[in-house]
């Protein structure tokens, strides 16, 4: 028995409300792991990993696109199914509801952030916006209240 946490879940986003969701990410046995909620109408994404990523969907409605061969092939995601992301793949996943997934590679966590799929990210732009502005007037209204 150690003192260590098995699970030492972090926060991705610094505990503020965040446009796309949120997220929390654990390694165990030298893997990466996390569990994710995309808002409806969000992404994530938009980029390629040097690992294999797997992705469960637990709730929601929403599909993984890939780029292959410069063409875009979506893949629906399903309720309780697994879909393998291989290493080196470009990739988004578009929530048409909100989403609850577990994701998890075949190693540590890398992204080479490059935007393969720039017309998506510039649909979410008003969106993100919109919700930065929301987060930043409820703030106002908790400091008022003090």
């Amino acid at each position: 028995m150690t003192l260590e946490f098995v699970l030492d879940l972090k926060g991705w986003t610094g505990g503020e409300p965040q446009a796309v969701g949120e997220g929390y990410n654990w390694i165990y046995k030298g893997n990466y792991y996390c569990i994710l909620y995309t808002r409806a109408g969000m992404y994530r994404g938009n980029h390629t990993h040097p690992n294999d990523q797997c992705t469960l969907l637990l709730d929601g409605k929403g599909k993984y696109i890939f780029k292959v061969k410069g063409e875009e092939v979506p893949h629906h995601l399903k309720i309780g199914e697994t879909l393998k992301i291989p290493s080196g793949v470009p990739h988004i996943l578009l929530s048409d509801e909100d989403c609850l997934t577990v994701e998890w590679w075949d190693g540590l966590y890398e992204s080479d952030e490059i935007p393969v799929f720039p017309h998506y990210a510039k649909e979410m732009e008003k969106r993100v916006e919109e919700h930065e502005k929301r987060v930043e007037e409820l703030k106002r209204d908790v400091k008022l209240k003090k």
